[in-house]
């Protein structure tokens, strides 16, 4: 009788732990279905809230300036003018290589100054060329349009598109053309 006791304990206990687990993961998935899109490609840079002075602990820490830092970015934002991620693999290491300073702060730099990191950043280029190309040429196809804007996958393609503008590209290129 003491194993059958012990085994109804453990089932017991086994059956309440799936329960709450399944009731943890209807209640997150509840809440991030409420999460709002940003819906437009190429987000404008946001000016940061006004600092109080700059502790020396956080210069030591981001070791830069913002005289620095302005200039990082303006190099940041003339090098994407060259639309460097249209040629394939394009990774924060190199970009911040080129730009004289590390991956660290070049990725808080664009977490701050865009609100989005840096692949996402990236991809809102990326949209924003394929939305370019397809209205110069609305006979374009969605292969043409997709590796025209530099996207390698299919499913990258689309869940940004569809992030940055609300609809997939097929939906855009429908709307767009009026057809």
């Amino acid at each position: 009788m003491d194993n059958f006791a012990i085994i109804l304990m453990v089932t017991s206990a086994v059956t309440v732990t799936a329960a709450a687990c399944l009731i943890a993961f209807i209640f997150s998935r509840r809440q991030m279905s409420n999460i709002s899109t940003f819906k437009y490609p190429v987000p404008e840079e946001r000016q940061p809230a006004p600092k109080e002075k700059i502790l020396e602990e956080e210069a030591a820490v981001y070791n830069i300036t913002a005289r620095k830092e302005g200039e990082i970015m303006e190099r940041f934002k003339a090098m994407m003018a060259e639309k460097p991620y249209l040629k394939g693999k394009l990774r924060i290491e190199t970009v911040a290589a080129k730009l004289g300073t590390n991956k660290t702060t070049l990725s808080r730099m664009v977490n701050d100054k865009f609100g989005m990191n840096f692949r996402q950043l990236l991809n809102s280029y990326r949209v924003k060329e394929a939305i370019d190309l397809f209205s110069n040429n609305h006979n374009i196809s969605l292969e043409e349009l997709r590796n025209g804007a530099g996207f390698k996958s299919v499913s990258t393609f689309t869940s940004s598109f569809t992030r940055f503008t609300g609809c997939t590209p097929a939906e855009y290129c429908k709307k767009a053309s009026g057809r």
